[in-house]
């Protein structure tokens, strides 16, 4: 079984990271290295950190997700590398086991990532013939082949959903397939640094998904799709929906005439 080094990016982290630095050391394969890219925690984060891992403080006057990652990928030293966010954890002590399993048996398969779905660990096979703009790698919880991401890195123009992105080219470009991973137990602690900017984030999301990933969404007939949101949204009905596909589609609407130039930070 390979190796893996664990990528995490952190901000005032600290009543988060401790779950998700002590699920890895619970797993049945735990990290060879630990690489955090570190956006200036004025709070105990980086007392958490386990010794000898690498500690990059990030570069750059803007935070940039995208930027964030591939700094850390510099520093990584193994032929995998888990991308974790700091307020996650996965259950199952044997989940990332199957994923370097999964990858060390099928040289087609670039990247795995894990769901919040909870059973017994199974995967799905994503690849360009059902791959949809939202179904790809997510940087949540995610373990790529490190040569593939510093062949390709994320790219520091997308905004948000950068794993989606990354994902469309490794299926489209380079035909390889993504490995959805159920049954890991994976949960999300509540990230203090988005509570109140969550409805933002999303439409960020969806907006680069759009934009970078998936054109359909702004042809005259994916637009009408989301029109049809505002009109009559799918159930459960809520006031919240309503607004977040009315905003949603003003935003697609002008994507059709210029690129979206959001920030790519929430803190």
């Amino acid at each position: 079984m390979s190796s893996y080094s664990a990528l995490i990016r952190t901000f005032n982290s600290e009543q988060t990271l401790a779950a998700t630095l002590r699920s890895l050391s619970e797993q049945s394969a735990p990290p060879s290295q630990y690489v955090f890219v570190d956006s200036g925690s004025r709070d105990a984060t980086l007392s958490l950190l386990p010794e000898g891992a690498v500690v990059h403080r990030f570069v750059g006057e803007k935070f940039n997700y995208s930027s964030a990652l591939n700094q850390g990928i510099a520093h990584v030293s193994c032929d995998k590398v888990l991308i974790i966010s700091s307020h996650t954890a996965l259950s199952d002590p044997g989940a990332i086991r199957y994923a370097l399993d999964l990858l060390d048996r099928d040289e087609t398969i670039g990247a795995a990532y894990f769901d919040n779905e909870r059973k017994p660990l199974t995967h799905q096979r994503i690849d360009r013939s059902n791959f949809n703009g939202f179904n790809g790698v997510w940087n949540t919880c995610a373990i790529l082949r490190t040569d593939l991401v510093r062949s390709r890195p994320f790219r520091p123009e997308v905004f948000s959903a950068e794993d989606q992105e990354w994902s469309n080219w490794l299926v489209h470009t380079r035909a390889l397939a993504v490995a959805r991973i159920s049954g890991a137990g994976m949960s999300n602690a509540a990230n203090p640094n988005i509570s109140d900017k969550l409805m933002l984030k999303q439409l960020n999301e969806h907006v680069a998904i759009a934009y970078y990933t998936n054109r359909k969404m702004l042809s005259l007939t994916g637009l009408a799709k989301i029109a049809l949101h505002i009109v009559k949204p799918i159930p459960p009905f809520s006031l919240r929906t309503r607004i977040f596909y009315f905003l949603l589609l003003t935003r697609l609407v002008a994507c059709r005439f210029a690129e979206p130039q959001p920030k790519s930070t929430y803190f």
